[in-house]
């Protein structure tokens, strides 16, 4: 599921929604720092129901939902900080399920198989 990102605006020159894709209230914009690696990474969540998504990162105009993650699954491997990792929802790669981990404490990014493609 991808949504419109509220930041810019499309080809034709419109402006895009700034409400969440699940209740209409008002996102909210939120930055965390990509560590070693320089620059940051933008977050766009909802105060109402906790829609998290992060913005095309080939210059789209789609945010990609992301959730927050819980239990030992939630701690960055590259930095040992805790409670830090957002994941994309699931998506079929080389035959396996897996989802995209991204470190809001160090900016470090990986792609975790979840299990084997049901396909």
């Amino acid at each position: 599921m991808g949504v419109k990102d509220p930041t810019g605006s499309d080809d034709t020159g419109d402006a895009l929604p700034t409400t969440c894709p699940q209740c209409a209230r008002d996102l909210v914009q939120e930055f965390t720092r990509a560590g070693a690696y320089g620059g940051t990474h933008e977050w766009w969540t909802c105060p109402g129901c906790g829609f998290l998504g992060r913005p095309d990162l080939k210059g789209r105009p789609v945010l990609h939902p992301f959730r927050y993650v819980t239990g030992e699954e939630a701690d960055c491997v590259f930095c040992g900080w805790e409670d830090c990792n957002r994941a994309s929802e699931p998506f079929a790669w080389d035959g396996r399920q897996c989802e995209w981990i991204v470190c809001a404490t160090c900016g470090r990014e990986n792609v975790r198989r979840i299990g084997r493609d049901r396909a």
